[in-house]
């Protein structure tokens, strides 16, 4: 007992140490002013030169944790280049940025270079300029500028052709690609100047100017002892301009039978090795590096300028094993791509998070073992209650239910006793259902009920009342109803509540009134037998108040009591089982014949009685919060803007160990401009409806088949974005379609299914997002479900 108070007292001293050390000053840091960084990128922010690059500059500055403002702009000079819009664009910037002082600016590319070197001074005067991707960079451009400095872009043709020629040492002639653009034929006077020397060694071939298609004929027709090396090749003899840059290098060289090699990242697809290449991110990760150390203080004066480029030695890990490349043969620091991951490299934040679980649940184990007696003696106690609420709850008379406040009885819930109370179903009492439940009450009462209730209400949140209820075959009933009021966050006001008939009561008392009147002259001899009625009557009244009082709260509960019994269960069971394993080693420990293969064969078991212990309990609070959701309106999520294909990517990454051991796959694709739209909504609740649907299509949609298939189709239209969700299960019913949206509608009741999960998602798609959701299903022909929601908030929208 000592030493867990001492073990408690050293947890709250590294508390107090965490919040002084590390929340404390961080709060302070986030106090001071906030300084601002402009990266002016030459193109536009959809190209993967343009992305790559300003993730690196992101990840090298780490805005939010070193207090920046990173503001972005694209100058988008492939689709406009004028005099007249860049003038409009130095008005537009000197606008948007007025009163804001930038600490530094970084530039991507010629473009927005040559655009700070004539208006940084009457836009930014005397502010730091870091730039990076200048092509071809002459020593008259910074002439008449001050405070430039960054990194020049240079390819380097001979360092590829040299491991080249060490990766095959066979080849004889190297056919070099480009274009017949300004920049191909500067590019093609740089690769002979840099290649000068080695016409020894191997013949070098460029190609002639041809279109595409012919071009590809000539590459398939090379011999075994040649080799290519791709250049820059944006558009053909026939003027095809190839837009997404990406694309080329699989246009050219896919399928080649000879190595080829290039000197541009985005080349890097299949058919390509590799080579020492130019990549956006090395040359904004470098140029932030420079505005890293400005931000530090440094003069920018004293930072030269890099001459030699950012470039990269990168390969692609399928043409290494398709050509027989050893990795150690490679330079030393080379970027190896599409490599396979390992299972730790998969699940490595997996693995930690669970290690860290096991090392908490450890500790646990280890400071309750003291507890183990009184906990058992508690759980049994626990567990005879439980058995004994539910045989009450089902031998219970009367009728529990849910209405609005303030209304006439309008039903939210009704239990199955309405069916002995006024032989009417649940369903034909609620909302919208065959007859309203305050139509049944007898006219004369229904008033005075109504009275009673409100008066009640006043002076606290129960009330009492008695009146007359008319069954579905016209029988009149006395019923008892005891009742609450209650309200929850930003729920609407319910009373809650249990009504039993007292039909019986009534008829037993007005009988006695009458006994009584009749035999008057015989009280005296029967008193004693009438006072022990009376008793017993009493005290069926009371059992009746108690046994309310328990309907009251059982109402409440009745519905997840079944389904979070049994993940507990196999929870404790883990648990008490990992205990008795536990014991058994500490006394092998301690009488000193402890191996090492116990030790192993316990952290086996460990390791799989933990797992199903967290599985299980998880799989309890995932039901509770499910039945929470359909009872209180989330307002805890955060609407932020982010770009929904990546975003739905990421999901399913998080989603995959679901369906990772089966034989059913998850595809995502977009349609048009969809993949890179920008959305703001709660991506929290895209989360959750992406993991009750694919959850839905496993459990369901896929019960006894292989090779499931789940499609994701993003589609924009006008204003508004929609999730296209299909598979390929064994489809539903017409009744099955109608219902799937119904609260507690499933197919495997007592089988682990609690008919939640698509109401969940129905809620989420019209109350969070603001959209619309349809089903359509054929028996054997899979489900589809078609999501639709704005792009932007209605508000904003509307602004």
């Amino acid at each position: 007992m000592k030493r867990c108070h001492q073990l408690s007292v050293a947890l709250v001293l590294l508390g107090v140490i965490w919040t002084t050390f590390v929340m404390l000053p961080s709060s302070l840091y986030a106090q001071s002013e906030p300084r601002h960084v402009l990266l002016l990128n030459s193109y536009h922010q959809r190209m993967t030169w343009v992305e790559n690059l300003t993730r690196a500059v992101e990840d090298v500055l780490e805005p939010d944790k070193n207090n920046l403002i990173l503001h972005i702009d694209n100058m988008d000079t492939k689709m406009v280049f004028s005099p007249a819009y860049f003038l409009a664009y130095k008005k537009m910037l000197a606008e948007r940025y007025k009163g804001i002082s930038f600490s530094v600016i970084i530039s991507s590319d010629n473009y927005a270079f040559d655009f700070l070197r004539y208006h940084r001074d009457d836009l930014w005067p005397n502010i730091p300029v870091v730039f990076c991707g200048v092509a071809d960079l002459k020593p008259y451009m910074l002439k008449n500028v001050s405070l430039f400095t960054g990194t020049e872009e240079t390819p380097s043709p001979r360092a590829t052709v040299e491991q080249m020629l060490r990766n095959h040492p066979h080849i004889k002639k190297i056919f070099v690609i480009n274009d017949y653009l300004k920049t191909g034929k500067s590019w093609r006077r740089y690769i002979l100047k840099e290649l000068r020397g080695l016409e020894g060694r191997v013949d070098f071939e460029h190609n002639i100017e041809e279109p595409i298609g012919r071009l590809r004929q000539r590459l398939l027709s090379l011999g075994k002892d040649t080799a290519v090396l791709l250049g820059v090749y944006f558009r053909d003899s026939e003027g095809r301009q190839f837009y997404t840059y990406e694309s080329i290098g699989e246009l050219l060289t896919a399928d080649m039978p000879v190595p080829v090699y290039c000197l541009l990242g985005f080349n890097l697809r299949k058919g390509v090795i590799g080579g020492d290449v130019i990549s956006g991110y090395f040359q904004g990760k470098s140029a932030a590096q420079m505005a890293k150390r400005i931000l530090a203080g440094t003069d920018i004066n004293s930072i030269p300028i890099v001459r030699t480029g950012a470039n990269k030695f990168m390969f692609r890990y399928p043409e290494l094993k398709r050509w027989n490349i050893p990795e150690d043969s490679l330079p030393k620091g080379s970027i190896i791509l599409d490599r396979p991951a390992s299972f730790f490299e998969m699940y490595r934040e997996y693995i930690i998070i669970i290690e860290i679980i096991i090392g908490v649940l450890f500790l646990i184990v280890l400071l309750q073992m003291i507890h183990i007696a009184r906990r058992r003696v508690v759980e049994k106690a626990l567990r005879k209650s439980r058995r004994r609420f539910a045989v009450l709850l089902k031998n219970m008379p009367g009728m529990a239910y849910r209405s609005v406040f303030g209304s006439d009885w309008l039903m939210r819930f009704v239990s199955e006793g309405s069916k002995d109370l006024v032989e009417y179903s649940p369903d034909e009492l609620l909302e919208g259902g065959v007859v309203s439940f305050s139509s049944l009450i007898a006219p004369e009462d229904r008033k005075n009920a109504r009275r009673i209730i409100d008066a009640q209400l006043e002076h606290g949140n129960s009330f009492t009342v008695e009146y007359r209820l008319h069954s579905s075959s016209g029988e009149v009933r006395h019923v008892l109803e005891r009742g609450r009021y209650v309200q929850e966050a930003e729920e609407e006001a319910m009373l809650e509540g249990f009504i039993t008939d007292v039909t019986d009561l009534k008829k037993s008392q007005a009988e006695l009134a009458a006994l009584n009147q009749e035999l008057e002259d015989r009280v005296r001899r029967r008193t004693a037998e009438l006072e022990k009625s009376l008793k017993d009557l009493q005290n069926a009244q009371q059992q009746l108040v108690e046994a309310e009082k328990l309907a009251s709260l059982g109402g409440l509960v009745a519905g997840v009591a079944h389904e979070i019994n049994t993940p507990l269960g196999i929870g404790l069971t883990s648990a008490t089982y990992l205990q008795e394993r536990l014991t058994k080693l500490e006394g092998e420990y301690k009488g000193g014949s402890f191996k090492r293969s116990t030790l192993e064969q316990f952290m086996h078991v460990a390791d799989e009685g933990l797992a199903a212990t967290v599985s299980n309990l998880r799989r309890a609070a995932n039901l509770v919060q499910s039945f929470k959701q359909v009872a209180v309106d989330q307002t805890s999520e955060v609407l932020r803007e982010f770009e929904l294909y990546g975003y739905l990517g990421e999901v399913l990454t998080s989603l995959r160990p679901r369906w990772k051991r089966s034989t059913h796959t998850v595809e995502l694709h977009a349609e048009g401009d969809a993949k890179g739209t920008i959305v703001k909504t709660y991506p929290g609740v895209i989360m959750q409806v992406m993991s009750n649907l694919i959850s839905n299509s496993l459990v369901h949609g896929f019960e006894g088949m292989q090779n499931g298939v789940v499609e994701i189709v993003l589609r924009r239209t006008n204003g508004d974005i929609s999730i296209d969700y299909r598979d390929n299960g064994k489809g539903m019913t017409p009744e099955q379609i109608q219902r799937v949206f119904e609260p507690f509608f499933t197919t495997k009741m007592g089988s682990g299914g609690s008919g939640l999960g698509m109401h969940i998602v129905w809620n989420l798609v019209t109350r969070k997002l603001g959209g619309v959701i349809e089903c359509h299903s054929e028996l054997g022909q899979g489900a589809r479900f078609v999501i639709t929601f704005p792009i932007l908030p209605e508000q904003e929208t509307e602004s």
